[in-house]
């Protein structure tokens, strides 16, 4: 049974880290049908860096020419975004650690459904037809392209906004590629762009999670409730899933199709109200 249940845990981190339905809120909601309850946190950040590391599979061509030219732009915007996330997790940091038990769980998804629908609407209506005036990068691949690394079409007061928005996202339910994305829409950063500026902030998000969460378990013992080859099982199924949706999730920014998920996690909301009062199967 825990091969089975780290093969859905991989699957689940893989496919809601870049498709905008928030994979701690999912992981949570199956921590609670699975009865996982001890370190469920670092479990968690397990799964998320392997979906990092699928990251870096699809990027490795614009993240070397980062790390070789660390003083460009696109590396002070990501920084930018990166601090104001920071200083929301060590402000609420014990509020971020209770909504891993659940609680605020639906409320969540609901949020990130109608921010969602709320940014989709807002792009379609204020930029839809005034693309030429931002100068934008129409690769068909989706991806930056060489110059663009060093030029991104987004300022500093846009990145600083999406950091705030990746800060808030740290709530289970809240899924950081959808807040970060639908924020970035409505502050006026281009479909082509938001979604590679809303991925490559995340690299330095999960590592910080990470090195946060080693710290603070450095003097204890971390019990899991699976072995070390169960939880490497979970970690290549979430990398490959995680590849796989991220392409997907490009393509979906892209089309201007985020309406789909909010349908999604409306239902899932009237699933999870359901189980609490009248299934109660978890």
């Amino acid at each position: 049974m825990p091969y089975l249940i780290i093969l859905v845990l991989g699957v689940i981190q893989g496919a809601c880290e870049f498709l905008p339905i928030s994979s701690s809120g999912h992981l949570v909601v199956f921590f609670n049908f699975f009865s996982i309850y001890d370190n469920t946190i670092m479990l968690s950040i397990i799964l998320h860096f392997a979906t990092l590391l699928s990251l870096a599979v699809v990027y490795y061509k614009e993240l070397w020419l980062l790390i070789k030219n660390p003083l460009c732009k696109t590396n002070k915007l990501l920084l930018a975004g990166t601090i104001p996330t920071i200083i929301i997790v060590l402000l609420f940091h014990t509020l971020i650690e209770q909504s891993f038990s659940g609680n605020f769980v639906i409320i969540c998804f609901l949020f990130t459904a109608a921010l969602l629908v709320v940014a989709e609407r807002y792009y379609k209506y204020k930029y839809s037809n005034s693309q030429k005036q931002y100068g934008l990068n129409n690769d068909n691949s989706g991806f930056l392209s060489k110059t663009s690394v060093y030029k991104l079409n987004i300022n500093y007061a846009q990145a600083i906004i999406i950091g705030l928005s990746q800060g808030v996202a740290t709530l289970p339910g809240i899924s950081r590629s959808g807040a970060t994305i639908a924020t970035g829409l409505i502050v006026g950063v281009h479909k082509n762009e938001v979604a590679n500026f809303s991925f490559l902030l995340s690299i330095p998000a999960i590592i910080g999670s990470l090195i946060y969460e080693l710290f603070k378990l450095r003097n204890s013992s971390i019990v899991l409730d699976f072995n070390f080859l169960q939880l490497l099982t979970g970690f290549i199924v979430a990398f490959i899933v995680g590849v796989f949706c991220l392409k997907l999730m490009i393509n979906f920014v892209r089309k201007q199709k985020l309406y789909i998920f909010s349908i999604y996690l409306i239902l899932l909301c009237l699933f999870l109200v359901l189980n609490k009062y009248i299934f109660l199967w978890f």
